[in-house]
């Protein structure tokens, strides 16, 4: 984290553990400016630059995506909450465009109507991964966040379907928790 903090210098910048599951964790990089953003866009820059040792940690096989950030429900984000993070496949038959408007219109508000319904829903965001030059391995990501895993149980119970379901192959969600190196 010091040496992304120190090379990279990211306008905000968290990483996410997560309990189990394919993936250990991730990095999320904000940066105001798109221009200073680009060269960070590939993972040999960012291993080359950094030289901290942290990549020869992991598999090598970063998944890189380069996201538009959507704030649905605008709540806390305190250090002890649970963060439940969604990585969304599109189906392949599905039009990206009805993909990616149909997460904001149909399955956003359907999400965060239920969230607010529920004691202990924080904080809904939406990341869709159109900036990207190519078609990445993930359409995007949803992160909510909870005061507690009893709270992100009775929201996960509340969903029902939407019309979003049809082009998203069924997402792989991720229970951990953030730890925030720049806010």
């Amino acid at each position: 984290m010091p040496a992304v903090i120190k090379h990279v210098q990211p306008d905000r910048y968290c990483v996410t553990f997560f309990d189990e599951g394919p993936f250990d964790g991730m990095a999320s990089l904000w940066f105001a400016d798109a221009d200073r953003a680009k060269r960070w866009y590939t993972t040999a820059d960012l291993v080359t630059e950094l030289e901290d040792g942290f990549f020869e940690l992991t598999d090598k096989r970063p998944i890189v995506l380069v996201c538009e950030e959507h704030l649905i429900v605008d709540g806390p984000r305190p250090e002890n909450a649970i963060k439940v993070t969604g990585l969304v496949r599109r189906k392949p038959e599905a039009d990206p465009d009805k993909f990616y408007s149909s997460w904001l219109q149909d399955h956003a508000p359907n999400v965060a109507d239920t969230l607010r319904a529920t004691p202990g829903g924080l904080c809904y965001v939406v990341s869709h991964a159109t900036l990207n030059e190519q078609t990445p391995e993930y359409a995007g990501l949803a992160e909510v966040y909870y005061e507690d895993t009893a709270a992100a149980k009775a929201h996960m119970k509340r969903l029902g379907p939407d019309p979003f379901l049809k082009y998203a192959e069924p997402a792989g969600f991720f229970n951990g928790f953030e730890v925030v190196g720049i806010a």
